[in-house]
């Protein structure tokens, strides 16, 4: 007789094991507006397109130990956490303005399966 109990299946294996935190998350969300900036090239320039942007989420600031392992070569204080619905669609690299600041998204990170996205922002020097 073989017996299965958790620890003979993965997290992953069953959508059903994934704990949806978005009624929990939602609970903490408020309404933001973004002002997203869009780069396109036409004629050989560089074209940025702006657009808002509401959806409900998060921002944060990043905590300091979390800045300190971050990869890249700044290490400013001005790191930031955005957790949001997963109607928000940012990728790395795309610009955005919040409270009349320039951000650039740098990373991404998709849990989906628990009901949210969550994006880490630096303020964008230029």
């Amino acid at each position: 007789m073989i017996f299965k109990n958790a620890s003979s299946r993965t997290l992953d294996q069953d959508s059903g094991t994934l704990p949806n935190v978005s009624i929990a998350m939602k609970n903490w969300f408020q309404k933001i507006t973004f002002t997203t900036i869009t780069k396109t090239i036409v004629n050989y320039k560089v074209v940025e397109t702006e657009a808002n942007v509401t959806f409900q989420g998060v921002w944060q600031a990043m905590s300091p130990q979390a800045v300190r392992m971050k990869p890249e070569g700044q290490r400013v204080e001005k790191w930031f956490t955005i957790h949001s619905e997963p109607s928000l669609e940012l990728k790395p690299d795309d610009k955005l303005s919040y409270l009349g600041i320039e951000y650039r998204v740098m990373d991404r990170m998709d849990h989906n399966k628990y009901g949210y996205f969550e994006y880490h922002a630096i303020e964008d020097f230029q």
